[in-house]
Parts: C-alpha cells; structure tokens; sequence
C-alpha cells in the first residue's frame, strides 16, 4: 500500500537524504564534492546556452579558456568574463579567487561538519531575522509580517510611516517595492490580502545618514560587512559599500547597484564602483559624487556592532546589512548565511580564498579546504 499511496516514495526520498546527510557528516569533503559537482553541471549548462546563442567575447577571452577555467575553478560566465576577467590572468592567479560555486560547496560542507551551525531557516526567512535581532537590540524599526497579522496592525503600520514591502523570503533585491505613508481612513482590505497572499513583510523605510545617503538620495544605500565566527570568536572579514544607480530604491548589488571596496581596518573606501557587469566609475553617475578615498562614517562601531552580532549568532559565515541611519542608530537590514565573494574579490581584482580558508581553520582549530 505504501508503494501506491502518496507516502512510499516520500519516505524513499527521506531516507535517502537522511542516509546522504549521514554520510557527508562522517566524511564532510565527500559533501563538498557533491555539491561542486551539481554546482558544476548547473553552471556548465547556463554557461553553454550563452555561448552558444552568439555571445560575444572580449579579446583575450575564448569558449576553450572559459571551460578550462569551469574545470579547474568552477567559475560562472560571468564571473570568466566580468567580475574576475580570468581571461586576462594566470592559473596560479586564477586559483586565489573562490568562485560563488566553491563559496557553496564550502557552504555545504561546513553545515555537514558544525551542525549546531546549521541554521537556514534564521537568515532564509525575513521574520525569524527580525524576531531574534530586534529582541536582541541589532533591529529597531517597525516591522510586521503580513500573514501573521491582522488588517488593524497592518493599517496601524502603513498609516504611521513609509514602508518597505519585500518577500518573507526574497533574496537579490528580487520584488521589492515602497510604499508611501497610507492616510487615515483609507480602505488597505486589497492592498492588506495581497500582501498576505503574498508572504511578504511590511518594514518600516529606514533612513540612511546624510554622509552615505548622498551618494544615491532615493535608494537606501548600505553597508555589507562580513564576519566570520566560531565558538563564541568573531573576526571581521571583508566590507564593502552599496548605491542604488538611477530610480532604484534598493543598492543590492545583484539587482544592478554598484558597489565599491571598503577597507576593513579603516573603513576608507579603497576602489572605484563597481557592478556586477564588470562596469566601472570614479564616481556615481547620477550625483558624480568621488567614490575611492571616501571615509565611512563612524566605522570601529560598525565593527563592533557586526562583531557583536556575529558572536551571538549560529552561523559560521555571516554577511551583514547595516546601516547608519539619519538619526544615529545602527541597525541590520538583514543578513545572509552564505554570502557571495564577488563582490568581495572584483573591485581588486584580488582574491580572498587563501584567507577565508585560513581564518576558518584558525577559529576551528581544523584544516579547513574546499
């Protein structure tokens, strides 16, 4: 009967992840093998049907290079052609970048190791993020989410600011939109079930500092700051600063913002902007504010504000979304479990997979490769 029910082949399915998740956590390297492969294959085939419809390649750049550079570093197209412009550089170069299918692998394989440090749920899902972060003081705007709240709270909100409304668990600055401050009395009932249908949190608009804000005045502009902890140690790993460009509202790199280097002792930006198409600019095209020597504000507190953070977190590698708002606060947008190096390595063209693998195996005390 099982075999014919709905239930038989769930339970083959569960028992043999349950039985793989068993394996990768007696033989984590066994892990990350398998999800570089997967990663392999998905970016082998994206990368095919882009060559293959005719796209153009810059010179130096060839469709053999790019599948040498696929086999030995697992690098998308795009990071070939332009985050990395490995077409422009040597293997041994080449071999100090982690490519964003290695950083998921990795990803993997840590989570198969430390499962105490297993912890999806806390960064995939908008709501459990602010729950935890407000109650523990990183978070202080309004905020609510819409199936869990009634048409009064939700007027209540949109009727007393301006309002940011994004999928519960949306990730790339994908769907997200504003919404102005609601007049009293207005009927919501259509606005209020649509966004219950669609899972979506209602965050109160936060507003940037004047310093930061005046890069791109309409998009919030913010800092990414990664960490990287492990038994109640923090270390600061890497930062760099994030615009919207033209009418975007929002500076997610993914999403087409530029994004430009920061220095992580000084918090001096140190390149020009950047976007994830390889474009660059001395300053913002819109304001043509200077971007490279600009000095972030109040920096040895967003350290240790992200720090802080990063040792009461069960997480390993932690990207933060902070911001320093118009009235002095600091405060989490969000944070992201695994977040991506590219925007890390690519203003420098300098690669931080010697270093993550180091201080990964300094703070666990265990060689740690991919």
């Amino acid at each position: 009967m099982d075999k014919a029910g709905p239930t038989g082949p769930t339970r083959r399915n569960d028992m043999k992840y349950n039985l793989a998740r068993s394996v990768f956590r007696l033989f984590p390297q066994f892990a990350a093998r398998y999800s570089l492969r997967k990663e392999y294959r998905i970016t082998r085939d994206e990368a095919v049907k882009s060559l293959d419809a005719g796209l153009a390649l810059p010179d130096g750049a060839t469709r053999e290079d790019y599948f040498k550079a696929l086999e030995s570093n697992t690098v998308s197209l795009s990071e070939y052609l332009h985050q990395y412009q490995f077409y422009n550089k040597t293997q041994q170069e080449r071999d100090t970048f982690i490519s964003r299918a290695q950083n998921r692998a990795l990803s993997f394989k840590l989570r198969m190791m430390y499962p105490d440090y297993d912890n999806l749920l806390l960064f995939m899902n908008k709501e459990v993020f602010l729950e935890r972060y407000s109650r523990l003081g990183f978070c202080h705007r309004q905020w609510l989410y819409a199936p869990q709240a009634t048409l009064e709270q939700f007027t209540r909100l949109v009727c007393s600011t301006s309002c940011i409304i994004k999928p519960h668990d949306g990730s790339l600055g994908r769907n997200i939109s504003k919404l102005e401050r609601q007049q009293p009395g207005t009927d919501l009932k259509t606005l209020y079930d649509d966004c219950v249908a669609r899972r979506c949190m209602v965050e109160e608009c936060l507003v940037g500092c004047d310093e930061i804000q005046a890069f791109h005045p309409s998009s919030l502009n913010s800092i990414r700051f990664v960490t990287v902890a492990y038994g109640g140690r923090a270390v600061p790993f890497g930062a760099f600063v994030r615009m919207g460009i033209g009418d975007m509202i929002i500076d997610n790199a993914h999403a087409g913002g530029l994004y430009a280097q920061i220095n992580i002792d000084t918090g001096l930006i140190e390149s020009d902007g950047i976007t994830t198409d390889g474009a660059r600019c001395a300053e913002h095209p819109d304001t043509k504010i200077k971007i490279k020597g600009f000095q972030m504000p109040r920096w040895s507190e967003v350290v240790d504000f992200c720090t802080d953070a990063a040792r009461q977190t069960p997480n390993i590698i932690t990207g933060w979304d902070v911001v320093i708002t118009r009235d002095g606060q600091l405060e989490f947008v969000e944070a992201n479990q695994r977040p991506d190096f590219d925007v890390m390595q690519s203003p420098l063209q300098i690669g931080v997979k010697k270093k993550l693998l180091d201080t990964l195996s300094d703070l666990t005390g265990r060689r740690i490769t991919i």
